[in-house]
């Protein structure tokens, strides 16, 4: 159990980088690169709280939910890129 506390943390630890370094780049670019950030903060929050029950189980749903928008709008793009003229 404690090992994978610790991978939680140094995960946790690697998504607090990433909001840095997403941080800095949104001063030259912020159009591309602030959705980035809020994504990354996002995704640190439940790296960071991974070990309770109740945030796992909520992780679990969001995956879930964040699969089926990805693979509706995956079939979503084949269907306007294929489409007849």
């Amino acid at each position: 159990m404690m090992k994978e506390q610790d991978t939680l943390f140094l995960m946790a630890l690697v998504g607090v980088g990433a909001i840095i370094m997403s941080a800095l780049a949104v001063f030259k670019q912020w159009v591309i690169v602030a959705p980035l950030t809020i994504a990354v903060v996002f995704l640190a929050f439940f790296l960071l709280y991974q070990n309770r029950h109740k945030f796992a189980h909520l992780a679990e749903s969001l995956e879930k939910g964040a699969f089926i928008i990805a693979l509706i709008a995956f079939i979503v793009s084949f269907i306007y890129l294929y489409r007849p003229a």
